[in-house]
């Protein structure tokens, strides 16, 4: 069939996938919604956009060995993207929970190693005498007493060290347990989580969480924190772990930018979503997986806890400070930007309630643009179903997402980008290399749908 090898006919265009497109083609909607290395699934995160919207920008605007920055982390998305595709990764989240994660997938330890780390553990749990764990009413209601107790047990050795000083081996041992700390049972009543059912993609609020404890007669079920930890590990660590190490920052965005943290003019790519306007409370969606992670009375407005995370994260902007917040960062990227580098950067439009959306992006770029040496390459408008995002959990909430986000994307104003190459190239070469050890685990232990439903 020689004929085939030279079809008259040119291959026809990908059609979307996910039911999304763009203003410039379907892009990166072409590729799966679980596109991707396994190990962007250690644990879900509101505001978080696709690893493939991460390939897509990596393939386009940066080559093998580049340094690529995403100052607003979060899951660390673009440090793991970046990472084990060649490129030299940079990360940062002023947001404990945003620091672990890019953390742990920026520089991941070997799986022998974090395997060891936790053997070790567990060893040390067994071995020592167990109190009755100190904790608030607010968490021990998610948990069977058991699985409680070694929670607070690996809790509290994490915490023996800062956050900022843990090893690789704690940084991917905390990640991995943060993702497992609460999610829905499986159909037949199992589950891969620690906690009574409940979402996995964020903290509802302690009062709704006790009244759905009472109402559907929910019981937390008497897991082994250290198996179902191997469980998450395995299936982290099916693809490929490799590429050059990356480095995580721990700090305010535009400050560590702007101040010398990185270094001027040594940035080929920046790919980041910085915070949206009015939608997403970091604090309050964490607030179980931030008490991992030594940060108390997150869940309750008053608490201590949720007023530090609120000045430090600085949540409640309105229009003016929202865009003197993005001016401040767009000067950082102008600042760490090679001449000839790229900044795409994702901005979703918001709406009140019965209001029409805020084209947010161009609004800002068209306030504050002229402020700074960037100039727009493009302004790329991509749109998903409310019912494919993240963000449909939010419903008619104040300050809604809405299905409409916005991409700037940036160079300076003399700069001359490479264009990147005529198709992007989909393929994952890292797929399915992963350890024969998880494999066969996964293969044992998983040969069933492991899809939770919904509760």
């Amino acid at each position: 069939m020689d004929w085939l090898e030279d079809a008259f006919f040119e291959e026809p265009e990908r059609d979307s996938i996910d039911g999304g497109t763009t203003t410039e083609g379907h892009l990166w909607h072409v590729a799966n919604p679980r596109w991707g290395h396994s190990m962007h699934t250690m644990c879900s995160y509101h505001g978080m956009f696709p690893a493939k919207l991460a390939h897509y920008f990596i393939q386009r605007y940066s080559r093998p060995g580049d340094v690529i920055l995403d100052p607003f982390s979060g899951r660390g998305t673009v440090p793991l993207q970046a990472r084990v595709e060649g490129r030299r990764a940079l990360g940062n989240d002023l947001s404990p929970l945003g620091h672990v994660l890019s953390r742990a997938k920026a520089n991941p330890p070997s799986w022998i190693a974090v395997n060891k780390f936790l053997d070790n553990l567990e060893k040390r749990y067994k071995r020592a005498t167990q109190a009755e764990p100190d904790v608030s009413p607010d968490i021990r209601m998610l948990y069977h007493p058991n699985t409680l107790r070694q929670i607070c047990y690996l809790r509290d050795a994490l915490l023996q060290r800062h956050l900022d000083e843990w090893t690789p081996e704690a940084a991917m041992v905390a990640g991995s347990l943060a993702g497992i700390m609460h999610g829905s049972f499986r159909r037949d009543g199992t589950s891969q989580y620690l906690s009574i059912s409940m979402p996995n993609t964020f903290s509802m609020s302690p009062t709704y969480v006790e009244k759905f404890i009472r109402e559907k007669n929910l019981i937390a079920p008497d897991q082994d924190v250290f198996e179902r930890l191997r469980d998450k590990l395995a299936r982290l660590y099916l693809d490929t772990v490799g590429g050059p190490a990356g480095k995580v920052f721990f700090a305010d965005a535009p400050g560590l930018m702007q101040s010398g943290g990185i270094q001027p003019h040594t940035v080929d790519l920046i790919v980041t979503s910085p915070p949206y306007l009015q939608v997403v409370n970091y604090g309050t969606a964490n607030w179980i997986r931030l008490w991992l992670l030594g940060i108390d009375d997150v869940g309750r407005e008053r608490g201590h806890g949720r007023q530090k995370l609120d000045a430090e994260l600085d949540h409640r902007h309105n229009y003016d400070s929202y865009r003197t917040f993005l001016l401040r960062t767009l000067l950082g990227i102008q600042h760490v930007l090679k001449r000839d580098g790229v900044a795409a950067v994702v901005i979703g439009d918001v709406a009140d309630p019965g209001k029409e959306a805020l084209p947010l992006a161009k609004k800002i770029w068209d306030d504050v643009g002229a402020k700074t040496e960037l100039r727009l390459i493009s302004l790329i408008g991509d749109r998903l179903p409310v019912e494919n995002k993240v963000s449909r959990i939010w419903g008619g909430t104040k300050g809604q997402a809405t299905e409409r986000d916005c991409i700037l994307v940036l160079t300076h104003r003399g700069g001359e980008p490479w264009d990147g190459p005529d198709a992007i190239d989909w393929d994952e070469p890292y797929k399915d290399g992963g350890p024969d050890a998880a494999h066969a685990r996964l293969k044992s232990r998983f040969s069933t749908s492991d899809e939770p439903t919904a509760v």
